[in-house]
């Protein structure tokens, strides 16, 4: 049956989609045109699910993420195919080209790059996110001409120490030190606890993780300027238009000294001399524009952080929240007006207390006027059943931390911090540019 025939009595219903091979089948045949256009696997996936299909069982039934990780990995194989022989893949190629890829799409191959945990997180379940145990194929380097160096997870931790360092330039209260020993905190605990069931997970490094702070300039001292503090995170972007190179450290270090135990446990002097050039160049504009509209359709540029990076986040939150009097809260800071709103969650007189907060919000500037009402409306439909759980407002801090922390942790969305999806449905916390 040609693709053409297959498409069609698919859509018609004639033909049942009930195997793995069939859903990878249609989903290959859509990525013809669809990689290339609009969106690319964002929009490919909108177009699955409006015909009720995923490649999810159970409860994955509808997974953002492992819908759209199949879409990529099969954008990953067309990418290879056409480098390798340089012929363009044809709808219908699927069967030599599942052959050929198979390692890349069987039913099980989600399991090479997520945990089971983290891929039935709510949060993965509605946007997507980037795999926890090891980069997509080809990513972690510039589009078009990628370094194959190995399989591995080496974007984890050049995109965990980017994330520091803006943290830290967007942070008014909180100390570069103070910032930078949270996120050490938050990563040793990530790598722990993934370890516990994937040993394949590289430990914690301590030359690493310095590293790739020093790499990240999160030392620099200079604040984020206003009008760019709420920009969404763009390291897979930057990443794909060659702006970060992941093997930098290979001109400071020797393979053997930086995987060894000694540079684990303690921050370790270079052994080499970092004269060897990078083999990346930022490829500049307007080059950049079209590399960031293609790592986009791949599905190189997530919509949710890493555990990681959402955990730092929130650890900061709540630091930078700590042991403030209600009277003192500053809403210009992300952390505090959502504090705001779970404060006034708990108050017999609710009402009151939200039109206050409105006010104070809209006095800040971080968000137009008419649109205060429906940040907080929002922000309230995650935080309810968070709310129903404790009864009461905390009196003690660390309980009222923790509840904050819990739900940030659970609920990454808020904050804004990567672009979502034109198409998506989910409401963008996204705060504006304060000039």
């Amino acid at each position: 049956m040609s693709a053409e025939e297959f498409c069609a009595s698919v859509e018609s219903g004639e033909v049942l989609v009930d195997c793995h091979d069939r859903l990878l089948r249609i989903a290959f045949i859509y990525s013809d045109e669809g990689l290339w256009d609009g969106n690319g696997v964002l929009d490919i996936v909108d177009k699955l699910h409006a015909h009720g299909w995923s490649f999810g069982q159970g409860d994955l039934k509808f997974n953002r993420t492992l819908d759209i990780f199949y879409l990529a990995q099969i954008a990953a194989g067309i990418y290879r195919h056409e480098a390798q022989f340089d012929e363009h893949v044809t709808p219908d190629d699927f069967e030599k080209f599942y052959a050929q890829h198979h390692q890349l799409l069987n039913q099980d191959a989600w399991r090479q790059y997520y945990s089971p945990e983290f891929l039935a997180q709510a949060t993965s379940s509605r946007f997507y996110c980037l795999p926890d145990l090891q980069d997509l194929p080809d990513s972690g380097a510039e589009v078009g001409d990628p370094r194959r160096k190995g399989t591995g997870h080496f974007t984890k931790l050049p995109r965990w120490a980017y994330n520091a360092s803006r943290t830290a330039g967007r942070s008014p209260t909180l100390s570069v030190e103070t910032v930078t020993q949270l996120a050490i905190s938050t990563l040793q605990q990530n790598i722990l606890r993934l370890r516990k069931d994937h040993p394949s997970v590289q430990p914690y490094s301590a030359t690493q993780a310095s590293f790739w702070l020093k790499y990240m300039k999160v030392d620099s001292n200079n604040p984020t300027p206003k009008k760019h503090i709420w920009r969404p995170n763009t390291f897979d972007v930057y990443t794909a238009q060659a702006g970060f190179d992941m093997w930098a450290w290979e001109a400071h270090y020797s393979k053997e000294l930086w995987e060894s135990e000694e540079a684990r446990v303690a921050i370790l002097e270079p052994d080499l001399d970092g004269t060897r050039e990078s083999e990346v160049r930022w490829c500049g504009m307007p080059e950049g524009a079209y590399v960031e509209i293609v790592a986009k359709q791949r599905g190189w540029d997530p919509e949710m952080g890493s555990e990681e990076e959402i955990e730092l986040l929130a650890a900061v939150a709540v630091k930078e929240t700590e042991s403030i009097d209600v009277s003192n809260w500053d809403y210009e800071i992300r952390s505090h007006m959502l504090l705001g709103v779970v404060q006034a969650a708990f108050e017999t007189d609710r009402e009151k207390h939200i039109e206050d907060l409105k006010r104070s919000i809209a006095e800040a500037g971080n968000i137009e006027e008419s649109k205060v009402e429906r940040w907080i409306q929002e922000v309230q439909k995650v935080i309810e059943p968070y709310v129903q759980k404790w009864d009461v407002w905390p009196a003690a801090v660390e309980n009222r931390s923790e509840l904050l922390r819990q739900i940030l942790v659970e609920n990454g969305q808020l904050f804004a911090g990567w672009r979502l999806s034109p198409t998506s449905k989910e409401f963008d916390f996204m705060l504006k540019p304060k000039e």
